[in-house]
């Protein structure tokens, strides 16, 4: 598969709290991230008073906010004092929601792989129609993950051995599974490239399908609609730009005009939407 990931580099809420460690170079087409419960070198035991790795820590009650990313995660959570494990499945969401703040240790370990929404189909064992904004069973989607991987990272003493054991079994996942549409991947490829500004039209084009089969893919093997997954696209570009560069360093007019909005309150308005906030209040929250 072609690395996609170079055209595009989704962010979180807080960007640089998050404590994401990027997959091997093979894998980055297909893995945003790795992130969770970081384990001392020498043992499982966990650092004193420390938050999940992929949130930052915080020491007031104040939730964490999370921002669509247009990623999905397996959590693969477990309590190192009996053993007992399970896994949960977020899909892809399209509103900001709030957790709750983890400020100190509770005895349970967690590690997480976070997808680009483009790859997730290649693991998973069944479709994707139905992953809008769902928190479920592992089980649901990635049976072969608890049989498979479950025990291994659970009987992994470090974060890095974590990491390792993941990699080994995504790639043997990729080895055994049907290799994703051209028809959806020039679709997507087009989403990025134009950084989530392009129309219906273009994208059958780029397809070289119906509109109507596209969204067909788009919806089994993604879970959105491509108009969906081009606001969204769209929306973690312009957090990106306004993260690397806020105003007054790049005014807010360029970006109405970059990213085809009708007038400033447009862009606010449809900005809010997916952050919970407006951009300078989203900026203000990122640098708490």
């Amino acid at each position: 598969m072609f690395d996609l990931s170079q055209l595009y580099y989704p962010i979180t809420a807080k960007p640089a709290g998050a404590g994401e460690v990027m997959p091997c170079k093979a894998l980055r087409s297909y893995i945003r991230c790795f992130w969770g419960t970081a384990a001392l070198p020498e043992t499982s035991g966990l650092l004193p008073k420390t938050a999940l790795i992929g949130e930052s820590i915080s020491l007031s009650p104040e939730p964490e906010v999370i921002i669509p990313d247009t990623c999905m995660d397996i959590i693969w959570e477990w309590d190192e004092r009996t053993g007992e494990s399970e896994g949960f499945f977020c899909g892809i969401n399209d509103a900001p929601f709030e957790v709750g703040q983890a400020t100190e240790s509770t005895g349970r370990v967690y590690f997480a792989i976070r997808f680009h929404f483009w790859a997730v189909h290649l693991f998973a064992d069944d479709h994707l129609r139905d992953v809008l904004n769902v928190h479920v069973p592992v089980e649901q989607y990635f049976a072969s993950f608890r049989r498979e991987l479950g025990y291994r990272l659970g009987a992994s003493l470090t974060y890095a051995e974590r990491i390792t054991v993941a990699e080994e079994y995504l790639f043997k996942r990729l080895e055994r599974t049907v290799h994703s549409r051209d028809s959806l991947l020039n679709a997507v490829y087009s989403i990025l490239k134009q950084r989530g500004v392009v129309d219906a039209r273009a994208l059958e084009s780029t397809a070289g399908v119906s509109s109507r089969q596209l969204e067909r893919l788009f919806r089994e093997y993604i879970g959105l609609s491509p108009k969906k997954t081009a606001d969204l696209v769209r929306f973690q570009n312009v957090w990106l730009d306004l993260y690397r560069s806020p105003p007054p360093a790049r005014a807010m007019q360029d970006m109405v005009y970059d990213y085809r909005y009708s007038h400033q309150s447009h862009m606010i308005n449809s900005f809010k939407k997916f952050a919970g906030r407006t951009p300078l209040e989203a900026l203000a929250y990122a640098r708490r």
